[in-house]
């Protein structure tokens, strides 16, 4: 068999994917990257003006579902919506996240639920929701977007750090258990990425800093930095990789 041709590798032409957390960020960034390799995105979060703003940058038929994914109801509004619009979803990227940065000793559990809810629990929900599609016709791509503070503790990340670390193990259990039905399960773990969700921590000249000395690389990442990472992830020829965590992190977890 001949090698693929390096546009045929990475091209998702045809394809319906679902981005989380899709307002801004990470999740803006990658809903662009897979609109741009042919693929028609459904947006999820819960800014319907924002979500609007970046539908109207894309070019196949996006998808606007507005949707709080903290409210455990929020699946049936996501089905009914996909339904309606598609027949089938070929690559969920379960990005929505949450953080409250604080001393785990002044956490309240309304706190750990509110981001053990979005960072876990959805992610895990929406898995099952296009998941029986996937198994049905024997495809699908769902990435799961991590944290280098999944692999790595940290303080004041308690709720952050352990739905992260979760999301990880999930992703290895349901790549074991759908792999051999054409769906496979990847997590992406990002370092420090410039975003507005870090926006208060680059404000600290001391944190700053820490970020800097510590990623060998000696800068921020930039949300243009995952674009290969979740590409490959979603793309038809990575059949063979599934259970694993692709670390996107300027080198960060490789030192001490």
């Amino acid at each position: 068999m001949r090698p693929a041709h390096v546009q045929e590798l990475f091209t998702l032409s045809g394809q319906r994917a679902v981005v989380t957390g899709a307002s801004r960020g990470i999740g803006a960034r990658a809903a662009q990257v897979l609109d741009a390799a042919g693929a028609s995105v459904a947006l999820i979060a819960r800014s319907e003006a924002e979500l609007r703003e970046l539908a109207a940058t894309l070019t196949n038929e996006p998808l606007v579902i507005v949707a709080d994914l903290g409210d455990r109801s929020f699946t049936t509004r996501v089905a009914e919506q996909l339904d309606s619009a598609w027949e089938s979803v070929d690559i969920l990227v379960n990005n929505a996240g949450l953080s409250r940065p604080k001393a785990a000793i002044d956490l309240t559990l309304e706190d750990w639920d509110s981001i053990l809810d979005i960072n876990l629990r959805a992610a895990f929900s929406l898995a099952q929701l296009v998941g029986v599609g996937m198994l049905r016709r024997k495809y699908g791509r769902i990435v799961n977007v991590a944290s280098v503070l999944g692999l790595i503790g940290d303080a004041w990340a308690a709720p952050y750090s352990a739905s992260k670390s979760a999301l990880i193990g999930l992703t290895r259990s349901l790549a074991v258990e759908w792999a051999g039905d054409g769906v496979t399960v990847n997590a992406l773990c990002p370092g420090w990425i410039d975003t507005d969700m870090v926006k208060d921590l680059q404000d600290d000249p001391a944190f700053e800093k820490r970020v800097t000395r510590r990623t060998p690389v000696h800068r921020w990442g930039r949300v243009g930095d995952l674009d290969a990472a979740l590409l490959l992830l979603a793309s038809p020829n990575a059949s063979f990789l599934t259970g694993q965590t692709i670390v996107v992190d300027g080198g960060l977890t490789a030192g001490w």
